[in-house]
């Protein structure tokens, strides 16, 4: 019988989705092309086959990645909520590893960038304009036209720009799309019968300038968005039950702050977030005359996880056992 050296055997893994496992093979290979690898090196490898394993796997599908302090520090600067919803709206079209963004397979241009906003091409320019003057956005050139990337500064999708320790959120793209297509019909419906219609797309805005106050294992609205509520081996219901003051949640007046109001606009701020609960973006739970607000999950997530561990479908039952119209 024929014996293999050892130096001819490779360890591949496999992850099993299914199982949560992931299985070590032995496969005969050309020794050339063969690699040992050290303890931390398997270690590395199997912790990312998994992240893979559930990013592929995770139905919210694509998502982008805000990185919270650069987009709290645009709160120092002049970007209004305005400019902050029309470009959530291009995030919907951002792609992988800096290419620009693109919708059914084109780059989209000044044009068609000003066909998707619904305002005419010379506001279009010059919103455009202001993104990259505040880093939002990379402006280049293909066949002539100008076409956009996320500058990596504020957002990312799939590639390394992420440090180890750098705070950030998950916006998944695909909910995106669609709180911004319930927010339309909502004005659509609105207007039925206004001599003078009204327009509310700017509430998408909220979303973008409230990322970096998203608590990362309970997805409320708080000034202390980073700070671990639970401890070892406890759930994060244990946890809020056990500590009900562990978050601190942002008042109204913080919120309009947020959004640069000079002073506190506490009855457009409840506007918006009636709006964003209608379109099934947040919900607001009221007590005392107290208001705390709870993002979507399948919106919003901050752990690498495929979103079905329990409290996580606590929290998306929740939404789906309420009617916000």
């Amino acid at each position: 019988m024929k014996t293999q050296s050892y130096d001819e055997v490779r360890l591949e893994f496999v992850f099993d989705p299914d199982t949560g496992n992931l299985e070590e093979r032995l496969v005969i290979q050309d020794p050339k092309k063969f690699e040992i690898l050290s303890k931390e090196e398997k270690e590395k490898k199997i912790s990312f086959a998994k992240k893979e394993a559930e990013r592929r796997n995770d139905k919210r599908g694509p998502f982008v990645m805000g990185k919270n302090e650069t987009i709290k520090q645009l709160e120092q600067t002049e970007i209004t909520v305005s400019d902050r919803r029309y470009f959530m709206e291009l995030v919907i079209y951002a792609q992988f590893d800096g290419e620009p963004l693109k919708k059914d397979g084109e780059y989209l241009s000044n044009k068609h960038i000003a066909s998707l906003w619904g305002i005419n091409e010379f506001n279009t320019s010059r919103k455009l304009s202001k993104f990259v003057k505040l880093g939002l956005l990379d402006k280049q050139k293909n066949k002539n036209q100008n076409v956009y990337v996320l500058k990596e500064l504020y957002f990312s999708k799939g590639s390394n720009s992420i440090h180890k320790d750098e705070k950030f959120v998950k916006i998944f793209q695909n909910k995106l799309k669609e709180v911004v297509e319930n927010v339309q019909k909502i004005e659509n419906q609105k207007n039925r019968k206004r001599k003078v219609p009204i327009k509310i797309g700017d509430v998408i805005g909220l979303l973008h300038a409230v990322l970096p106050y998203f608590h990362y294992e309970t997805y409320y609205l708080v000034k202390n968005s980073d700070e671990k509520i639970t401890e070892d081996g406890e759930t994060v219901l244990d946890a809020l039950e056990r500590n009900p003051r562990a978050l601190k949640h942002l008042p109204k007046t913080e919120i309009g702050r947020i959004l640069g109001h000079k002073n506190p606009d506490r009855p457009t701020i409840d506007k918006y977030f009636h709006i964003l609960q209608q379109a099934g973006a947040v919900m607001v739970l009221t007590t005392k005359g107290r208001s705390r607000y709870l993002i979507h999950p399948d919106l919003m997530f901050r752990m690498d996880s495929n979103g079905m561990d329990a409290y996580t479908r606590h929290v998306r039952t929740q939404f789906g056992q309420h009617d916000f119209d």
